[in-house]
């Protein structure tokens, strides 16, 4: 009887945790992952292997194996996903993985090794960003960004002359109909799209779709590899996806003194440069939040975790510190750590350099109150009072 009771109480804690989570969508953690989407879609039509030119599709393999997947090179975080698709007259999902652990990424290594004996005939491209972008959105409550790679030597040749009126007529339709879907994932930057040519013939065709795409479409001329190495274009791909914030090594943040008598809330704005910034969001500055955790063993005791404003720019910073009943606050230097953290809803793959400072604050006693206002008083008061006294001995009249 208790076991029925017990398994009906669970049934219904469960039925009430889902219906709630239904609606409301933040239960999920929509954009409040700080993990990556990262999709390839590779041309494996026969162009790619062409004899007596360089085998494209077994570089572009063997760099996303050895150069991207590769976990020494710590590009891809645990909690991303890694998904490729191959596209030539039709669009294939080779593999997907979590990634979590190095044996994780297995199955995908194993897939790109396969997909080198391809040779297949067209190019369907549009078909394959939009089968992507498509897939991507089911996992878009687990990851903040999405970035989708697609490496190409052609033009988009989505169908052949030899076939019948009618299928071509279809494909068309088909093809007109991805082009429009495409040209809208630009205005949401949470896809990102970077187009690899890797032969001239195919670089205006290129250019066009990327422009129709906005802000969120990027050409990559991958067709002299002298000048811009796979290698660099994947390293380029990740620094994008995955932005930086570099902020100055400072020893210590001072916070200023707090009068010993202070009517209102104690504020201070603290500002630096930032040294660099590299983002996805090309018109938005990073978003990023923080706390301070103050020393247990200061003078008085302050709550854990105490907010601070910051806003920034693309090369600055302000740190906007508060501390309301600063009155009660006993005499003395306080001693904490200021934490910074990327804002989950705007900027969940941020990473901050560094993220971790010092910082310090006086609260001002009653001796060091009334003996600093005495020294400022005397520091003004004493020149003036020298002036004034010669001066009224140059007007007074000299004794013989």
């Amino acid at each position: 009887m208790h076991q029925k009771k017990y398994i009906m109480s669970m049934l219904t804690f469960i039925i009430f945790t889902c219906f709630f989570c239904l609606i409301n969508g933040d239960c999920w953690g929509r954009n409040y992952s700080p993990n990556v989407h990262w999709l390839f879609c590779i041309d494996t039509s026969g162009s790619m292997k062409t004899k007596g030119h360089m085998d494209l599709l077994k570089l572009i393999t063997e760099k996303i194996t050895n150069e991207f997947i590769d976990v020494n090179k710590n590009i891809m975080k645990a909690g991303d996903r890694i998904t490729i698709f191959s596209f030539d007259e039709e669009v294939r999902l080779e593999a997907t993985s979590l990634y979590q652990t190095e044996s994780d990424i297995f199955p995908i290594r194993d897939k790109l090794i396969e997909m080198n004996k391809r040779s297949g005939s067209l190019t369907f491209i549009s078909e394959a960003i939009v089968r992507a972008a498509n897939f991507a959105d089911k996992y878009s409550q687990f990851f903040h960004t999405r970035a989708l790679f697609v490496f190409t030597d052609g033009k988009s040749e989505p169908y052949s002359a030899k076939w019948s009126k009618d299928k071509i007529e279809a494909r068309k339709k088909r093809d007109m109909a991805n082009f429009k879907k495409i040209s809208l994932f630009g205005k949401d930057q949470a896809l990102n799209v970077w187009l690899g040519v890797l032969k001239w013939e195919a670089f205006n065709d290129a250019k066009s779709l990327v422009r129709n795409m906005g802000k969120g479409g990027h050409l990559v001329d991958l067709t002299d590899f002298n000048r811009l190495s796979l290698q660099k274009a994947l390293d380029n791909f990740a620094q994008t996806v995955r932005p930086s914030v570099k902020l100055p090594d400072i020893k210590y943040i001072d916070l200023g003194t707090i009068p010993y008598k202070n009517e209102s809330q104690y504020h201070k704005n603290i500002s630096f440069s930032i040294h660099s910034i590299q983002t996805d969001k090309i018109d938005k500055p990073p978003s990023i939040i923080g706390h301070i955790n103050f020393d247990p063993d200061n003078p008085s005791e302050i709550p854990q975790k105490h907010p601070l404003n910051i806003k920034t720019s693309k090369d600055k910073m302000v740190l906007n510190f508060k501390m309301a009943k600063s009155n009660e606050l006993k005499p003395g230097t306080y001693k904490g750590k200021l934490a910074l953290f990327p804002s989950k809803a705007h900027f969940g793959t941020l990473l901050i350099e560094p993220s971790h400072f010092n910082v310090e604050f006086r609260k001002a006693g009653f001796l060091s109150f009334y003996i600093l206002r005495v020294l400022i008083v005397f520091a003004i008061g004493f020149p003036l009072l020298s002036y004034l006294i010669s001066k009224i001995k140059r007007k007074m009249p000299i004794r013989v």
